[in-house]
């Protein structure tokens, strides 16, 4: 009994353990290289008409990988719709500035011709109150009966405090009144 338990135990050291340890080494270098040998034995095993019962083997890589490969592409698709809705909103909101840049521009330049026009309005009004203020109080009180009243008061309040009270005391104490209530207001 002895002479069978040490050639068992022979055959073990000798033979069993050193091919456990050459498959074990070979998986993991196998492993490193990226070849998953499981999944290769799984395939062949499936192929082997008595074993195929007992192996589960996934769905066939290929097939998924098509799956996968057209949901991305359909992914991808509806991700370039969507960028060339974006662009052509961006398109669009770049037209709409453009157009409201022109329209500040024309505003831009009305204002420009407005303030002008003031300033010209302004300085005839600055030389028609030079004039009022150098002629006679009597003379400058006819003129302003004459006028339109509100033309009149525009022009009244645009002479200093002494030259309109000189001149609303030479005018008609009537007009006087009229006018006085237009500068007020």
């Amino acid at each position: 009994m002895e002479k069978k338990s040490s050639k068992v135990l022979k055959f073990l050291l000798v033979v069993v353990i050193p091919l456990l340890f050459a498959a074990s080494l070979s998986v993991i270098i196998f492993s490193l290289m990226g070849v998953n040998l499981i999944e290769k034995g799984k395939n062949y095993a499936a192929n082997v008409p008595v074993i195929s019962n007992w192996v589960e083997v996934e769905k066939d890589a290929e097939e998924s990988n098509e799956d996968l490969i057209i949901s991305m592409e359909s992914q991808i698709r509806t991700l370039q719709k969507q960028v060339e809705d974006a662009e052509k909103a961006v398109l669009q909101k770049d037209d709409e500035i453009k157009e409201h840049q022109s329209d500040i521009a024309l505003l831009k330049d009305q204002l420009q011709k407005q303030e002008e026009d003031q300033a010209q309005k302004n300085e005839s009004m600055a030389k028609i109150s030079d004039v009022y203020t150098t002629m006679a109080h009597g003379n400058a009180a006819k003129i302003f009966e004459s006028m339109e009243q509100s033309e009149a008061a525009r022009i009244i309040a645009s002479l200093d405090s002494d030259t309109q009270a000189n001149v609303l005391a030479e005018m008609n104490p009537e007009k006087a009144a009229e006018l006085t209530k237009l500068l007020t207001n």
